[in-house]
């Protein structure tokens, strides 16, 4: 098999030869001292294919014929825990083969350089596995398992790719489907029962999407959830902050151009952030979100979206 070691046994001596009629296909080594007249044949598989090893041993001017078949390697195939998941769930990929054998890098840096994981419409990748090697030294690097959080409600195309000098060699798709069937992104209203201690960052392997974090807690008996992004300067989580929700939500409902944006605060929110300045409102089914400036008199000045349950959908 392709990237794996057969040894077979001999009697000869010591000068003896081999004779590798399709070298592309198999890497042989000769071993010779073991006992009296005893000698090992190493052969490593490395393309598909059939060949013949021609040993002659030149002491006695004998040969002989060994028959080699390289059988294909069985490629990892690309599978997911679960297909179906909600925006900012931790969807786990990870790598198996139909024989349900182990993957090893070992193995793999004899049939391939890379294996790439992607997803269609996103940017990004993310390398499974990488060999390099030069005169003196070699690296690889095998993830088995892995995890990825997608921020946007789709039927994503997932692909592993395995390439070799620069060409694809095989490819493996794997469909899932994400969806926003929660209150607000991760959350539904009735978990939050308590206030969190801390901030939520989630995994992106592809660094494809807003570098989001999130926390939650409780205004009395009201639920919420606040969104930042993770180390970035005011203007920057400005546009990711309101372009992330313009793409999740549409435009804003209302915006910091009209006269009513205070009164709007006041009347759609249970809490009013002191000194935070309002710049634009999303009315969704379940959620009323704001995207808030907060002044630099606060601990965590700069921009942030916070979200409590819609009253008129808490009422119906």
């Amino acid at each position: 098999m392709q990237g794996r070691s057969v040894v077979v046994d001999l009697t000869a001596h010591e000068n003896t030869t081999l004779d590798v009629k399709n070298s592309n296909l198999i890497d042989v080594l000769y071993t010779w001292g073991f006992g009296s007249y005893k000698a090992k044949i190493e052969i490593k598989g490395k393309q598909k294919g059939e060949t013949d090893i021609v040993v002659i041993d030149h002491e006695t001017r004998q040969t002989a014929t060994i028959k080699v078949k390289v059988t294909e390697y069985p490629m990892p195939l690309l599978a997911v825990e679960q297909q179906k998941g909600n925006i900012f769930d931790m969807m786990n990929f990870y790598l198996y083969n139909k024989n349900s054998q182990s993957i090893n890098s070992s193995e793999l840096s004899a049939i391939c350089d890379s294996i790439v994981w992607t997803v269609d419409g996103l940017n990004g990748s993310f390398r499974v596995f990488e060999h390099e090697e030069g005169e003196d030294w070699m690296d690889s690097h095998l993830t088995v398992k892995w995890g990825h959080c997608f921020k946007y409600p789709s039927e994503y195309k997932t692909y592993l790719t395995v390439w070799k000098d620069n060409k694809t060699i095989f490819r493996h798709q794997l469909d899932i489907s994400i969806t926003d069937n929660k209150d607000f992104l991760v959350y539904n209203w009735s978990d939050i029962t308590k206030d969190s201690q801390a901030w939520y960052s989630y995994a992106d392997v592809l660094n494809s999407s807003p570098d989001l974090m999130t926390t939650y807690g409780l205004n009395g008996t009201v639920p919420f959830a606040e969104v930042r992004l993770l180390g970035s300067n005011i203007t920057q989580s400005y546009h990711v902050l309101y372009d992330y929700f313009c793409k999740l939500y549409s435009a804003p409902t209302y915006e910091d151009k009209t006269d009513k944006m205070w009164q709007l605060y006041d009347k759609l929110f249970s809490e009013q952030k002191k000194d935070g300045y309002p710049v634009a409102i999303w009315v969704t089914e379940h959620a009323n979100i704001i995207l808030l400036l907060l002044d630099e008199a606060m601990e965590y000045p700069g921009y942030v979206v916070y979200a409590e349950p819609n009253i008129l959908d808490s009422l119906s």
